[in-house]
């Protein structure tokens, strides 16, 4: 029985279309995770820290000057370190390359060392300007409290985007890492103001150096 050309082209056509496919996959080049550098994650950065800038607290009903500039340093230390942590982290060497479980391991120090260091920061900045020592754990207990939950989505969201197929390659986790972050950025001046206007007028009255 002669074969007709139809039935010749549906035995060729498949696996030629499916050597092309992977053909474009691997010539395709690889993303560098150094572009990450121009994510909006730092943009969003300065924009946040922009509209914590512009809260003002009220104590029974008058401007409270010391407590609306507390605010603002809190969120100027907590947006500008964790921005140039998250710069160095995209030029860590070999990153592109590093074992998937390395990578996430180096995230979630990373996301710590974030934390440290801008609680470090601001505990220096306010004891600088007059702060007393149990005033300022006060606070940053009570921030780290209202921001429990987004500390805790972050674990959780790390965790899956490590755990899924979708995410081929390290540009591609770290991507989804970075919107998981400007994610929980875009909650911090909720969080700050939930923060300052339950202090009520604790610092309203101490000097606050500027």
């Amino acid at each position: 029985m002669k074969l007709t050309l139809i039935k010749i082209m549906e035995m060729i056509l498949p696996p030629f279309i499916n050597s092309l496919i992977k053909l474009v996959k691997k010539s395709k080049p690889k993303r560098k995770i150094s572009e990450l550098h121009n994510h909006d994650i730092f943009s969003t950065m300065n924009r946040v820290r922009n509209e914590v800038g512009n809260l003002k607290f009220f104590t029974h009903g008058e401007y409270d000057k010391v407590k609306t500039r507390m605010c603002y340093d809190f969120a100027k230390h907590k947006t500008l370190k964790c921005s140039a942590r998250m710069m160095d982290l995209l030029s860590v060497r070999d990153i592109d390359t590093m074992d998937r479980d390395e990578l996430k391991k180096l995230i979630l120090e990373e996301q710590g060392n974030m934390h440290r260091e801008y609680i470090k920061a601001i505990k220096i900045e306010w004891d600088l300007k007059g702060v007393e020592p149990k005033d300022v754990e006060y606070v940053i207990h009570l921030f780290e409290s209202f921001r429990y939950d987004v500390v805790v989505s972050f674990e959780h969201r790390i965790n899956s985007i490590f755990g899924s197929t979708y995410n081929e390659n390290n540009f591609e986790l770290m991507l989804a890492v970075l919107e998981m972050w400007a994610m929980g950025i875009d909650l911090l001046p909720r969080d700050m103001q939930t923060t300052f206007e339950s202090l009520n007028g604790k610092f309203k009255d101490i000097k606050y150096l500027s």
